[in-house]
């Protein structure tokens, strides 16, 4: 059987994963910490390679065996990258059967939006390192992608994330910004293993970034941005749906 391979997204940890993957018990499954966060924050990367030299790094310790990355926002973004550029360039024998991306931005399609990106990520990364994190978490939680947040569950996000150390978080951002990666839309496309976009109900700009490049769509209810979180059960049935491998 397969492997799933868990990636999570800026802030989070392989932790975010855990009731998604209790909810799997006949699955089998590995969730990674990225560079610069929790057990790997000790790991420096500067670019997309360097953070997907460490992914495969993880990866040696499956062997043979064939998987498949699910990976939720920045996650998804390294699976992507992973998948279609790292992957070419080193030649490197691999057991990538397919992806899973939750959350997860394609590309910018034109170079403007890519300097423009690049300006508001230096924005982010020059308060993360300057400015106490719990302050810029209520910023950045304030971002539209999370706007279906109740003030709550806003608060408990924020005071999860605050334990993440600022200098960390501006580095992986900065590494990965989406002003660097390519516009993956093609590579989708002419794709040869099974590509599939989870996102929730409420994640209205992925949503239509997905059915606008005609991904297979898998839609949580009464979810937004961070799906897998707030419905980790729903979550874990749509995988079980999709991928039932004979269990």
């Amino acid at each position: 059987m397969p492997v799933f391979v868990f990636l999570h997204g800026l802030l989070g940890s392989k932790h975010d994963w855990q009731k998604v993957i209790e909810n799997l018990p006949h699955f089998s499954c590995l969730a990674l910490d990225l560079p610069f966060h929790d057990n790997a924050k000790t790991v420096c990367v500067t670019d997309f390679e360097q953070t997907c030299a460490y992914v495969e790094q993880q990866l040696q310790q499956l062997g043979d065996q064939p998987y498949y990355l699910v990976g939720y926002s920045l996650g998804g973004r390294i699976a992507l990258y992973y998948a279609f550029a790292y992957l070419s360039k080193t030649n490197a024998k691999h057991h990538l059967h397919g992806l899973i991306l939750e959350g997860a931005n394609l590309g910018l399609q034109h170079d403007e939006e890519r300097k423009i990106r690049w300006q508001q990520d230096l924005a982010w990364a020059t308060r993360f390192r300057t400015e106490p994190m719990a302050s810029v978490l209520e910023d950045w939680y304030q971002q539209p992608v999370f706007s279906h947040l109740t003030p709550q569950v806003r608060q408990d996000l924020i005071q999860k994330r605050a334990i993440h150390c600022g200098e960390h978080i501006a580095n992986m951002l900065l590494a990965t910004s989406l002003a660097k990666q390519p516009d993956f839309r093609p590579y989708l496309i002419a794709s040869t293993f099974p590509i599939y976009y989870f996102c929730g109900e409420k994640d209205y700009k992925f949503k239509q970034m997905a059915e606008q490049t005609k991904l297979p769509l898998v839609v949580i209810q009464e979810a937004g941005h961070n799906a897998h979180v707030e419905q980790p059960t729903v979550f874990a049935n749509n995988i079980k749906t999709h991928f039932s491998f004979g269990v």
